[in-house]
């Protein structure tokens, strides 16, 4: 291919581009929604500027116990966090998700080149890396006022320049080794290897944070030494991303070998780039998919030879009931268990090593379940799953039976789960923490009743919010602030005894116990709009 060409190509590109961020911008003017949707989504990344311009104190003040070993071990982390998942994941499939129908139905048919298009994409992954750039160029200094760190203001050009190589190279490191791995049929090589790389990592993590004499020194230590900073590209982003805080080193050495290494792995990732669009496809068809609701779709369609395990569960439901039965089938399907997963390991994890750094002050346990549950819902209400989805499946409402006991029914295993896997994070914390036995049932009860509301709250979400639109901002806040509406019967209560008992642990139990009357709500308006919510 002559570059005359590919300088043509990516000239088209760029004004497709260009034409549908202008149509962004002009379609956001002209609907209000749209516009505020776009102010939040940018607005709120800047709100924890709020509390360092009105601090009344010169003093600085370290909410978090913020230090140079915290920033750099939460630097590597985060790093160690992207390189490695994103290189899991791409041994078995690449997803990249930039891409709409429009260009699966128009771009794609077009003569341009695949190479040339996923060319551009990296380019374009530069250009929204700026962003993320111009955020670290803001915080970083207010970084070093909060937590009083001196800082050499000249050297962030090699934290953006770092940021923005990353981005790239990131991308390009991911889709090579996708193609590598179905190219030369070595995908489960690399995919052991990688997670026999990543264990290895975690078991020198521990074993550095337990033989310390504190634990939480030992691990910031152990993240912050030699074996990871030798990581090749992880080590040296590291470095160049806090050598604004470090004196005595020189970063150039460390920039120009990663820059090295970002061309040459864009330039293997262009030359494999021939089967790019089989995989933009499935990624657009299942975005799709998702904001319809019809998820089942996409995953028939990609699968249409795969054979379903037979699962037995030893026993049956009727009427409305079934819904059991069916959710029952399911989780044993997919991980063996009715009831058991892996997402309750994942949080008896979390919880032995909160409890490990925790201390005995039951506020911090308390603020700590608090970030969770919002995290929590947060996460649920962006996913179209649970009873969200299946309120947009017909046979719910074609099947016999009370709207309340089939959405109770669909609702009962995952409840039970819910149960579960709140006792998994609490339980470690209870005891490495040394909560006594009222806070340790208070925080278990609240957790395990905002889980539970979070799927029970589908009802209002559908409602309200019948279709998903991820890349509407404003949309995702109205969807949580209907959830904080459904959860309103047990927030009220909370607040009150809260405030007239001056006891976190007195408002964990009014929420609690506001719960059942927040559960028969949702259900009444099941029951009254479950027609409603079939037309939607």
């Amino acid at each position: 291919m002559s570059s005359n060409k590919v300088w043509k190509e990516l000239r088209v590109l760029f004004f497709l581009d260009f034409a549908k961020f202008k149509n962004y911008l002009v379609d956001a003017a002209r609907h209000p929604g749209k516009l505020v949707g776009l102010l939040l989504q940018y607005g709120l990344q800047f709100v924890w500027l709020l509390p360092i311009f009105f601090a009344r104190s010169n003093k600085p003040a370290v909410p978090w116990a913020l230090s140079l070993d915290a920033l750099g071990a939460a630097v590597m982390a985060l790093l160690v966090l992207i390189f490695f998942s994103g290189m899991n994941k791409a041994s078995v499939k690449y997803a990249p998700g930039q891409y709409s129908m429009g260009d699966v139905n128009f771009l794609f048919p077009s003569p341009i080149s695949q190479r040339t298009v996923y060319a551009w994409s990296m380019l374009r992954e530069m250009g929204s890396s700026l962003y993320l750039a111009l955020l670290a160029i803001i915080y970083l200094p207010f970084i070093s006022l909060m937590a009083g760190l001196p800082m050499n203001a000249s050297k962030l050009a090699y934290t953006v320049i770092t940021i923005i190589i990353i981005s790239v190279l990131g991308s390009a490191l991911n889709f090579f080794i996708y193609s590598v791995s179905h190219r030369f049929g070595i995908g489960k090589i690399i995919k052991i290897a990688i997670r026999l790389m990543t264990i290895g990592l975690l078991a020198y993590t521990a074993w550095g944070a337990l033989t310390a004499d504190s634990i939480l020194e030992g691990l910031l230590v152990t993240v912050n030494g030699s074996v990871f900073s030798n990581i090749p590209v992880i080590g040296w982003a590291k470095a160049l991303i806090m050598s604004p805080f470090t004196a005595g080193l020189s970063p150039l050495p460390l920039l120009l070998g990663l820059l090295a290494t970002a061309i040459i792995i864009v330039v293997l990732a262009v030359h494999f780039a021939v089967d790019y669009y089989e995989e933009a496809i499935g990624v657009a068809e299942w975005v799709k998919s998702v904001s319809s609701g019809n998820i089942e779709t996409t995953a028939s369609s990609e699968e249409p030879k795969k054979k379903g395990r037979h699962v037995d569960v030893g026993w049956s439901a009727k009427g409305p009931w079934a819904f059991i039965w069916k959710q029952a089938v399911a989780n044993k399907r997919a991980s063996r268990f009715m009831i058991l997963g892996w997402d309750q390991l994942l949080l008896l994890i979390v919880g032995i090593i909160f409890g490990f750094i925790a201390s005995a002050d039951f506020n911090n346990v308390a603020g700590f379940i608090i970030v969770y549950a919002v995290m929590y819902v947060a996460l649920i209400e962006a996913m179209p799953v649970g009873l969200q989805y299946e309120l947009r499946k017909q046979y719910i409402y074609t099947l016999p039976g009370r709207p309340m006991y089939k959405i109770l029914a669909i609702n009962t295993i995952s409840s039970a789960k819910a149960v579960i896997r709140n006792a998994a994070l609490v339980l470690p914390i209870w005891i490495l923490a040394k909560l006594n036995i009222y806070q340790a049932l208070a925080i278990w009860l609240f957790s395990s009743s905002v889980d539970i509301m979070t799927l029970f709250s589908g009802v209002l979400i559908n409602i309200a919010l019948p279709f998903y639109d991820a890349k509407n901002v404003l949309y995702a806040y109205i969807r949580m602030a209907v959830q904080a509406l459904s959860m309103l019967p047990a927030i009220l209560p909370a607040i009150i005894v809260g405030v007239a008992m001056d006891s976190m642990v007195a408002a964990f139990y009014a929420f609690a116990a506001g719960t059942p009357v927040a559960l028969v709500l949702l259900l009444y308006i099941a029951e009254k709009l479950f027609t409603r919510i079939e037309m939607k």
